[in-house]
């Protein structure tokens, strides 16, 4: 092989290397400007993206020896620029041709005139131009050639798959972080600003978590609808966002929650009396369909530095003061007391018992199938915990996961949960001479365990169990643990990672670029009534366009309906969860649905 082409496949390598391993574009438009200058000899290189809904031409980047970076402007101008991106095809002038199309008024002159300009638009998937690439040279003695041209098409051709794809994130990361309805920020935002707002906290200042919940909102819904429901909860909103402020940002929770973190608090007479100001605008009247409609909220508030330095534990004291308030009556708000927390373990006396399940091993474990769409098999399943309590019967995690968590129980579940799920899995493989795939779920609060990496080589051992089997399902708050080297262990060991509820979580989108992720699992959120609602949709082709990109599996969880399922196999979607299929179901029960469907 001549040296030449060596140095043409190095540069070519080069170039895919840094569009595909880089998460920032700015890096990847620099780090493309130093190639060609390099390879080429050319040192005036730029980039320009149409912003279609503004009209507007800007420049992103932007390296000439002889002018300035040029401001935005109108794609509907004469520069050469938006010459060649009307023309929607590759320029190559030198200076004759270029005076001869200022002449001719179809260019005008901007800067300086170069000796030879060389323009690659930039084509999505469709062919409509999203921008454009370009070279230029002031010196007569440097050509550009065919080599250059072609050069230029494979740079054009890598870079608009890498601008695509971190499009599909930005448009990703405003639907995860925007609620659709309410248009406000959603708690994914909430727990990021949260976390700015205490650790930049000035000294002898004060910060409010409040958590609001308004009142009987459900019967409301179940009364008049989801119509009057939405329209409530739309004017609620808009009501509220009337209140933010620099020092007030206002986030809706889901359902009829709500959480406000005042920056500055001042002092407790200062959070008394905007709570009077947030109930007052709660409870203003609206009319629907010629229907007065008001609410009252109950609202609990948590104080940093006071109560905690961290947002996590500053939003559940909240939540925790909020339930004091509601047993007081409509429109309170109640403060937060470390003796609160002790009111709550009491009142449902779960403390005590969790203990109790623990040493007795009071759990069972449910079996939530997943199927492959092409060949209508159970492929797998996700372990779901129950608490099989002597008196109350089979008690749903979410009556007793966050205490759990609270009192630091929740390792031992967890324990209990993985050597199960192995054990059984490894049963049905052996008999039915299956592969099937086992997903559990760990709490960031397990990764917090020096023993957890030690547990899982000792369960995976004892059991005979294939790493490869088993899928750790974790909420995108994991990656915010400190203790994220627990995760690449996991990595190493071949089990794969899946992130649950992708999109409903606290993540930045940039943490799938930095970990090693296998999976993402679509909320069933997103997937409830998915064709009709036009956000939903954009969410979920973003998602799936993301997902690809980065070659990561998708497991679609919620899946009730046959509409559900047309959309999401529509666009290639296999794996899939969801009631549609099976409910969770009993070990004996999920014994009889492998047998029926493999």
């Amino acid at each position: 092989m001549s040296s030449s082409k060596l140095n043409i496949e190095k540069t070519l390598y080069r170039i895919s290397t840094i569009i595909h391993d880089s998460d920032n574009l700015n890096t990847i438009f620099k780090n493309l400007g130093e190639i060609i200058k390099e390879s080429v000899g050319i040192n005036n290189f730029y980039v320009a993206l149409i912003n279609k809904e503004l009209d507007l031409i800007t420049f992103p980047y932007y390296n000439d020896i002889k002018d300035g970076t040029p401001k935005e402007k109108f794609s509907s101008g004469k520069g050469m620029t938006s010459y060649a991106i009307k023309n929607n095809q590759d320029i190559l002038i030198d200076t004759n041709q270029y005076e001869e199309l200022v002449k001719a008024d179809l260019v005008e002159p901007i800067g300086t005139p170069p000796c030879y300009w060389l323009g690659i638009p930039l084509k999505d998937f469709k062919q409509s131009v999203i921008g454009l690439i370009a070279i230029q040279t002031y010196d007569k003695n440097i050509n550009i050639n065919n080599h250059h041209i072609k050069l230029m098409h494979f740079i054009a051709e890598q870079l608009t798959l890498a601008i695509e794809r971190f499009h599909h994130i930005k448009e990703v990361e405003h639907l995860t972080y925007y609620d659709p309805i309410t248009e406000l920020p959603n708690k994914s935002l909430f727990f990021e600003d949260g976390n700015k707002i205490i650790n930049s906290l000035k000294l002898e200042k004060i910060a409010a978590c409040f958590f609001l919940d308004l009142d009987d909102f459900m019967l409301i819904n179940d009364t008049h609808g989801d119509y009057v429901s939405d329209q409530l909860l739309q004017n609620i909103s808009y009501q509220l966002s009337k209140l933010r402020s620099e020092n007030m940002k206002i986030y809706y929770w889901g359902a009829d929650k709500f959480t406000i973190i005042l920056n500055d608090a001042k002092n407790i007479k200062n959070i008394r009396k905007i709570s009077k100001e947030i109930i007052n605008t709660i409870s203003k009247p609206v009319n629907i369909n010629n229907q007065k409609f008001s609410a009252t909220v109950s609202m609990g508030v948590s104080i940093a530095p006071i109560d905690s330095n961290n947002i996590n534990d500053l939003c559940r004291d909240a939540d925790i003061a909020m339930h004091q308030a509601k047993e007081k009556g409509k429109n309170r708000l109640s403060i937060f007391e470390e003796y609160m927390k002790d009111i709550i373990i009491t009142n449902y006396g779960i403390n005590q018992s969790l203990q109790d399940a623990i040493k007795k091993e009071e759990w069972e474990i449910y079996y939530q199938p997943q199927i492959s769409s092409r060949t209508n098999k159970v492929i797998g399943f996700e372990s779901l915990i129950r608490w099989n309590h002597p008196q109350k019967g089979l008690i749903m995690p979410s009556k007793f996961i966050a205490t759990a968590e609270m009192n630091n129980y929740i390792f031992d579940i967890g324990k209990y949960v993985l050597k199960e799920t192995c054990k059984q899995t490894s049963i049905w493989n052996d008999k039915y001479n299956q592969k099937l795939t086992a997903s559990i779920n760990l709490s960031p609060k397990e990764f917090n365990k020096k023993e957890l990496i030690p547990l899982i080589d000792s369960t995976l051992q004892e059991y005979n169990f294939s790493p490869n089997l088993l899928t750790i399902e974790i909420t995108e708050n994991t990656f915010l643990n400190k203790n994220i080297n627990q995760l690449k262990e996991i990595k190493k060991r071949g089990i794969k990672i899946s992130i649950d509820d992708f999109g409903t979580g606290y993540s930045s989108l940039s943490y799938l670029h930095r970990y090693d992720v296998d999976c993402i699992k679509i909320d069933k959120s997103f997937v409830l009534d998915i064709n009709n609602n036009s956000q939903k949709r954009i969410l979920s082709n973003s998602i799936i366009n993301l997902a690809n990109n980065l070659n990561l599996d998708i497991v679609t969880e919620g899946v009730e309906k046959k509409e559900e399922l047309k959309f999401f196999t529509d666009k290639h979607c296999d794996k899939f969860q969801g009631y549609y299929f099976s409910k969770p179901l009993s070990k004996n029960d999920f014994e009889k649905f492998i047998v029926n469907n493999i």
